[in-house]
């Protein structure tokens, strides 16, 4: 009985060691992998990149309800989008989907697609009436249900779409599928990977963002999308900033809050953040000249060297 105890308890310890040092060895392994992964995106310039001072976008178009006895406009319409850049957007975030019957790219926000003043608003549309000036943040929804033939004919069908002057370049691409969204980008689209962190104050968040950064890095997606939090409970905090400094990064869900929006503006890899579609602060930027939410004044080249 001692014998076969003793043996018992020696090979409890041998698998108890073995799984310590396996463990040690993913641990290092994942650590030198996020350090060269850093390493390397510290050699990046992202020049191509999106990267003027005027960071805040519209989302899905420049929302008004007509109490104030203006028009009414809705989200993701010819109407609201032309609006937010009459107003000086640089950019808008327009939510799409691919249907494979209709073989069309359809502008709703919803699946059960909205039609904006009655009519069901299609992307080469909206391109037709709007491709020739700001950039576009397609949030390509529920694009990882498509089928391979499927993703293929979308692609098909984007590329035709925005092969028109320099629409193509300013269209990036959303999805939180990386297999789909490598797809996109092998397309010749800039994609955005659209990550889910957690609260930068989880202990676990630098580890998730350590994967979600490893993911974006082999994917060579453009920038990386996500949450901004709120100034009391920041995803894109302290933390999650300092690790994704290397990256250009693209927030939305960003409430209307001032002191927050200079914050994260004043941030160098902060490309773009969208914040709600009735809000106007498209002339923001993190000095003394900020515009409000009731400015009449678009941005403009001579308007930003005189905040200077």
């Amino acid at each position: 009985m001692r014998t076969r105890k003793g043996f018992k308890k020696r090979y409890e310890l041998r698998w108890t060691a073995l799984l310590l040092v396996s463990v040690g060895c993913l641990m290092t392994g994942f650590i030198l992998t996020i350090a060269w992964v850093d390493y390397n995106l510290a050699q990046r310039t992202c020049d191509h990149v999106y990267n003027e001072p005027y960071k805040v976008w519209a989302t899905r178009g420049l929302v008004t309800d007509g109490s104030d006895g203006s028009p009414v406009r809705v989200r993701n319409s010819i109407e609201s989008i032309r609006y937010a850049f009459s107003r000086g957007a640089g950019g808008t975030e327009v939510d799409v989907f691919y249907d494979p019957e209709m073989q069309k790219f359809i502008v709703s926000h919803a699946s059960r697609y909205e039609k904006p003043n009655g009519v069901l608003l299609s992307l080469d549309t909206l391109f037709n009436a709007l491709g020739d000036k700001g950039y576009f943040w397609l949030d390509w929804k529920k694009i990882r249900y498509l089928n391979h033939n499927q993703l293929q004919d979308a692609l098909t069908r984007l590329k035709q779409i925005t092969n028109r002057g320099t629409l193509k370049d300013r269209v990036y691409v959303e999805g939180e599928a990386p297999l789909r969204l490598l797809a996109v980008k092998q397309a010749g689209f800039q994609t955005i990977y659209d990550c889910r962190p957690m609260l930068d104050a989880n202990i676990l968040s630098p580890v998730i963002v350590a994967v979600f950064k490893a993911v974006y890095y082999f994917g060579r997606f453009t920038v990386m999308g996500m949450n901004s939090g709120s100034s009391s409970a920041p995803i894109f905090g302290p933390k999650t900033r300092r690790s994704l400094r290397n990256i250009p990064v693209f927030l939305y869900h960003m409430p209307d809050d001032m002191k927050f929006l200079e914050k994260l503006t004043s941030v160098r890899n902060v490309r773009v953040i969208i914040i709600r579609q009735d809000i106007d602060r498209f002339g923001f930027t993190p000095n003394t000249c900020s515009v409000g939410k009731s400015s009449t004044q678009p941005h403009d080249s001579t308007f930003f060297k005189d905040c200077i």
